[in-house]
């Protein structure tokens, strides 16, 4: 779909780069639009029940990294971005997706939403991921940070906590930090 000249590849690479917190939240939504209506052009022109399972690209020495975000345009953009930042990435969209994730491979690092639907929250995803894997590096995002979430991430071992919209390259460099913290932390 066609918005004003942008499909949503074009929006998704204008979302990818925006600073702008109200431009973005702006553009997300025509994204998001975007998206739904690709989507459905889809199903209807292939007939398709389900949409493709797409397997992370692997790039040498990349670290295994679980996203998890019910909104669907930021599950299509962030991912690639972090792809081609070295990580191998693994897309949930939903905190059981993000289990069964788990209890299919180990991970290095945890990036999940705080907020995912009515199903449960970043938190639950948290306490799965430290349970099967204590070492792997845990950040929450969220757009809407509060007092009561920060201290509760405290208590689940959370290793960073990041407002939404986040800048990539400083969410990047957090995310190689702190794993190279816990590579220099005794086990």
């Amino acid at each position: 779909m066609k918005e004003k000249g942008r499909d949503w590849r074009t929006l998704a690479a204008q979302v990818s780069v925006e600073n702008d917190p109200i431009k973005l939240r702006d553009l997300v939504r025509q994204l998001n639009r975007a998206l739904d209506e690709s989507e459905r052009n889809f199903y209807r022109d292939v007939g398709a029940a389900e949409s493709p399972v797409l397997e992370p690209v692997v790039h040498h020495g990349s670290k295994r990294l679980l996203f998890v975000d019910d909104e669907q345009s930021i599950r299509l953009t962030l991912p690639p971005i972090l792809e081609s930042n070295g990580f191998q990435v693994w897309v949930a969209s939903t905190v059981s997706e993000a289990i069964a994730e788990i209890q299919q491979r180990e991970f290095d690092v945890l990036l999940s939403d705080l907020n995912i639907g009515s199903e449960g929250n970043g938190f639950q995803v948290v306490a799965a991921m430290r349970q099967a894997y204590p070492r792997c590096v845990t950040i929450l995002l969220t757009g809407y940070p509060g007092f009561e979430t920060a201290v509760e991430g405290i208590r689940q071992q959370v290793d960073d906590y990041v407002v939404k919209p986040a800048d990539i390259s400083l969410l990047v460099k957090l995310i190689h930090e702190k794993l190279e913290m816990r590579r220099n932390s005794p086990a």
